[in-house]
């Protein structure tokens, strides 16, 4: 959970810088945001590439997050499960199961005679 919580903090905080610059280039007045643009970026000579590099952040965020859920929760599952432990567990609550209905199976069929 740590290692998540430290590359989610990381990759925001790096998507977020590469976010705030495209605003900063003027990247909302293409998509209509000029109300929501300080004036002085108003006039800036490249809204498209700004447009650009807001969209080029929301992109490594949303695919940063996403690599760092995976990479901790395999990173956690190497650590802390082992497979022949796993394994023995889950024979030991088949037999157990198989047991179960064996034993209901007998009672079912001395009711019957």
């Amino acid at each position: 959970m740590g290692i998540y919580i430290g590359l989610w903090f990381i990759i925001t905080s790096v998507s977020a810088s590469i976010v705030i610059a495209g605003i900063g280039l003027g990247g909302l007045i293409p998509i209509g945001l000029q109300r929501y643009t300080p004036t002085i970026i108003n006039y800036r000579i490249s809204p498209g590439a700004g447009l650009f590099v807001i969209i080029l952040g929301l992109t490594i965020w949303f695919i940063g997050t996403k690599f760092a859920f995976m990479w901790s929760i395999e990173k956690y599952s190497e650590s802390s499960w082992d497979i022949e432990v796993l394994k023995n567990d889950i024979m030991y609550i088949m037999e157990d199961k198989i047991s179960e209905m064996r034993q209901d199976l007998i009672e079912v069929g001395s009711k019957k005679e």
